[in-house]
């Protein structure tokens, strides 16, 4: 089941996000407007690494995308008389909406687990989502020891990237600080959660923001019912080869942007 997005509700945008060296976020300009390559270039800006990650097929997103649309088509058959454009942009159109339900369910549990991490949390701004909160609150009373940051933004100046970390902390039974980052995804008892390699992929690009290099955790939170929080703690083994795959696909962004950050500049204002 997924939760309908209130009226108040929005699903983030899917517009690229981008950092300043100093590691603030720079998603929009003063004006308002999304924050552009053009933008990037006069600011020296760097590229999130959900960004750069773009630049990688993910074969299990396109094969969810194709069966949504797929789905669409059999659930709203054609109309007779309807030009075959039409019939097609009405099926575009049953789709974004799905989509965007379920990235602002995401969105909804991401903003619950960051505010009661923060010890802000309010249930009454958002009561439908306290089921799924409360999953993660049973998974933190069992594993967190102490928070150290929630959703910090990292910027690793060398390479030229930025990025958005869920949740910075100490963990039971794990030495050092830990990576945490939060997946919601449509599971159950007969379709367990799949650990996709993007997740890791994005963690080995995070951990390399810090010194000394950290534990990654992902942690998958039904978004079909609520259900106990489901958790993978990548090795080094697979943190080694996702942060080579992460470097080349960054080396890949910045020659196909024919953009290169420079770590040495220094940073303008973005009026």
């Amino acid at each position: 089941m997924i939760i309908p997005l209130p009226k108040k509700a929005n699903a983030q945008s899917s517009s690229q996000h981008w950092y300043t060296m100093d590691g603030n976020a720079c998603h929009r300009q003063s004006d308002g407007k999304p924050t552009t390559l053009r933008h990037a270039r006069k600011q020296n800006l760097v590229p999130s690494v959900s960004g750069i990650l773009g630049m990688i097929e993910k074969p299990q997103l396109t094969k969810w995308k194709a069966d949504m649309m797929v789905r669409k088509c059999i659930e709203n058959p054609y109309k007779p008389g309807e030009a075959e454009q039409d019939y097609i942009d009405r099926m575009h159109g049953f789709a974004k909406q799905d989509k965007n339900e379920i990235l602002g369910f995401g969105t909804r549990v991401h903003n619950a687990i960051e505010m009661w991490n923060l010890g802000k949390y309010d249930e009454a701004e958002d009561p439908e989502i306290f089921p799924y909160l409360d999953t993660y609150i049973r998974w933190a009373q069992k594993n967190l020891k102490r928070v150290i940051a929630a959703e910090k933004t990292v910027v690793n100046k060398k390479l030229g990237y930025g990025g958005t970390i869920d949740l910075i902390a100490e963990i039971n039974g794990v030495r050092g600080v830990c990576l945490i980052d939060y997946k919601t995804q449509r599971w159950n008892a007969e379709k367990k959660p799949s650990f996709h390699d993007s997740w890791v992929w994005q963690l080995a690009a995070y951990r390399k923001t810090m010194r000394p290099n950290p534990n990654c955790i992902s942690l998958v939170i039904s978004a079909t019912d609520p259900r106990p929080v489901i958790e993978k703690r990548w090795t080094p083994t697979e943190l080694q080869a996702a942060w080579r795959l992460f470097c080349a696909a960054n080396t890949i962004w910045q020659e196909s942007k024919k953009y290169t950050p420079n770590h040495e500049f220094n940073q303008p204002s973005n009026n």
